[in-house]
């Protein structure tokens, strides 16, 4: 038996479960949004860092 299937068995004895929760539903309420900007001048495309946002509303300058 391996080391972490040993491991794992010492640990549920007695619970008849598994040692933590496991988690069942999405814990997050929203998604990461995430931007995509394109240089008008050679096309190159790039992301900035997602955020989590209920509502995104893009304004063109």
């Amino acid at each position: 038996m391996a080391q972490g299937e040993r491991r794992m068995k010492r640990k549920t004895k007695g619970y008849g479960s598994f040692p933590k929760n496991i988690q069942k539903r999405f814990a997050k309420t929203t998604k990461k949004t995430v931007l995509k900007y394109k240089c008008k001048d050679c096309e190159h495309t790039f992301q900035a860092k997602g955020i989590r946002v209920k509502k995104l509303e893009v304004l063109r300058v």
